[in-house]
């Protein structure tokens, strides 16, 4: 019985709690290239993914929001839908 509530409470290594789970994607890409556990190639291949990454994010944010007004059938007795784009 006390085995079966050793598994319960989480004793697999696979569910145990991950501290950069919730960080910044920026925080985590520099916190892996400032481990030094990858090799200089890697090092190299995460920076430029990172700067890529944060150079179509840049973009994106600047673009116009868009608002997308769907008028549906009136017979459908349903309420219209709004969505803004960011």
């Amino acid at each position: 019985m006390d085995q079966a509530a050793d598994r319960a409470v989480g004793s697999d290594p696979a569910f145990r709690f991950n501290p950069r789970a919730g960080l910044n994607p920026l925080h985590e890409a520099a916190i892996r290239l400032a481990d030094g556990i990858n090799k200089p190639r890697a090092k190299t291949r995460d920076l430029m993914n990172l700067l890529l990454c944060h150079g179509a994010r840049a973009w994106r944010y600047s673009q116009p929001e868009a608002c997308i007004h769907l008028h549906l059938d009136p017979h459908s007795r349903r309420v219209p839908v709004k969505l803004r784009l960011r």
